[in-house]
């Protein structure tokens, strides 16, 4: 694949693409960056490309933590971007999940990948043209979204992505969907 035109925003997801998926992450200090992210979202910084992170965490919907802790994960995770100086934009999450067990988050919502919400929430609080942004994450669910609303999309082989990969061909988004071994590997598509 050559180069591509550079997008004016990145919507990727978080546990697998940017950090090791660690299966119901609660704190800051269970963060395990993927080799290579933290100095890929710095030359993504220098080229002026925003990454927005969308992530499902039904783990509050489950009880197994409250939503100030996907919160400190997420703000330590900025943080650590910003001493490598790189950045994450903004932070987007799902705490819903149709079987959980606190009520409140209890439901079958909009918000939940594949459904779209939060990537049309990100779109509208950054004035974004999706057909100008890229998705990326490590299961097509992350992707199917994008897809759907025009961005370009990239599996990467890091947390699930191996095993999604097995499934790519069944995918209605198969031939529009490019696997990258882990997400620095775009920078060299910019």
């Amino acid at each position: 694949m050559g180069k591509l035109v550079k997008p004016e925003a990145i919507l990727c997801d978080r546990d697998g693409t940017l950090i090791q998926d660690c299966h119901f992450l609660r704190t800051p200090d269970q963060i395990e960056w993927i080799p290579g992210v933290l100095a890929a979202l710095k030359i993504l910084k220098e080229l002026q490309i925003k990454v927005l992170v969308l992530t499902n965490q039904s783990g509050v919907a489950r009880g197994y933590f409250p939503e100030e802790a996907v919160n400190a994960v997420n703000d330590k995770m900025r943080r650590d971007a910003e001493a490598a100086t790189g950045a994450i934009a903004d932070f987007y999450f799902c705490p819903h999940h149709p079987q959980g067990q606190v009520i409140q988050y209890t439901c079958v919502c909009e918000c939940r990948k594949p459904s779209p919400g939060l990537f049309l929430q990100a779109i509208a609080d950054r004035s974004l043209d999706p057909t100008r942004c890229w998705a990326i994450g490590d299961r097509l669910r992350d992707l199917e979204p994008g897809l759907q609303l025009g961005m370009k999309a990239f599996l990467v082989k890091t947390g699930y992505g191996i095993q999604e990969q097995q499934d790519l061909s069944k995918s209605l988004f198969s031939e529009q969907i490019t696997v990258v071994s882990s997400l620095p590997e775009i920078i060299d598509l910019i």
